[in-house]
């Protein structure tokens, strides 16, 4: 069997990063399996996308037959389908309207016959080969981590559900590693040691004094209210396309990023300003290297603690 002529390496690259040569035979291998199934003579590429998808959710243990999947759905009431659908569609929105966000391989309602929803996202390759995580790249992350609860305070009104209380789990971890960031100016350069781990929420930083303890938390809520405040906004201007991808998975349960990037060139979204500036430097190039002028050094920030009673 031979694969269609029309494939596109650039909508599965993201997928197979990392795939060594056995993995991508494999994945051929059962790409045209599943495509003899379907009755077709050649592997077209969204048998290698199913295949892909078949693995990922197998590995999640959210796998169901098209027969189980269909049961389930019609168990489920429209109005807690829908109420999936705008929690699903603000994430998918914000992270579309970062140029340079991670990329989106799908987003499906009803993955495994629960009340659930799933997106799909893959590093950019720039991040993973670089080693290291960029203050813009985790600001980035907890904008579209808001998403889905903003998307409901806008569509459904300040009666949310508890359905983003894993997004708040992944949106306080990040602050946290935001707020001991070399790049944050208030406590950046104060030596914190960590007790256990950081994403413990009932772990403080350890050596440290109370002043510095009470800077912490400021510093922690507001990171997490400047970039819910980004995403509120995000999600306002481009209320349009929240729309039409929230009637898209309620019609098909499931949207990929390549439909969303179609569906969004003839609609003017408002994007966002990426906040990762890569800074480079040509080696090439004659003369000195750039600097700044205008970096100058901050203290920390700490006031005396108020008084506490036992």
């Amino acid at each position: 069997m031979v694969a269609a002529s029309f494939l596109s390496a650039a909508c599965v690259v993201f997928r197979t990063v990392g795939f060594s040569g056995a993995d991508i035979r494999n994945l051929v291998n059962e790409a045209a399996i599943m495509s003899v199934r379907k009755g077709h003579s050649k592997i077209y590429q969204q048998d290698i996308v199913d295949v892909l998808d078949k693995q990922l959710l197998e590995g999640m243990g959210v796998l169901l037959t098209e027969e189980e999947q269909q049961k389930c759905e019609e168990n489920v009431s429209l109005e807690k389908k829908r109420l999936l659908a705008v929690h699903e569609a603000g994430h998918i929105v914000l992270a579309h309207l970062f140029p340079l966000f991670d990329w989106h391989a799908f987003s499906q309602l009803l993955p495994g016959g629960k009340e659930t929803a799933i997106s799909v996202f893959y590093p950019r390759e720039d991040m993973m080969d670089q080693g290291y995580t960029t203050f813009g790249y985790m600001k980035m992350q907890m904008v579209v981590s808001h998403g889905g609860r903003c998307a409901e305070r806008l569509v459904l009104g300040n009666d949310i559900t508890d359905g983003g209380s894993d997004d708040l789990e992944k949106i306080t971890k990040i602050a946290r590693e935001m707020v001991i960031s070399p790049q944050n100016a208030k406590l950046g350069l104060t030596a914190l040691t960590r007790r256990y781990k950081w994403d413990d929420p009932y772990v403080i930083p350890a050596n440290v004094t109370l002043e510095e303890s009470e800077l912490f938390t400021r510093e922690l809520i507001r990171y997490i209210e400047e970039t819910e405040e980004l995403a509120i906004e995000g999600l306002r201007d481009n209320m349009h396309i929240l729309d039409m991808i929230v009637k898209e998975l309620l019609e098909k349960s499931r949207i990929t990023g390549l439909e969303v990037e179609e569906m969004m060139k003839g609609l003017s979204p408002v994007m966002f300003e990426d906040f990762v500036k890569p800074y480079q430097i040509n080696v090439n190039e004659e003369g000195e290297l750039p600097h700044y002028d205008n970096l100058r050094y901050q203290p920390v920030d700490v006031y005396p603690a108020p008084l506490h009673r036992c």
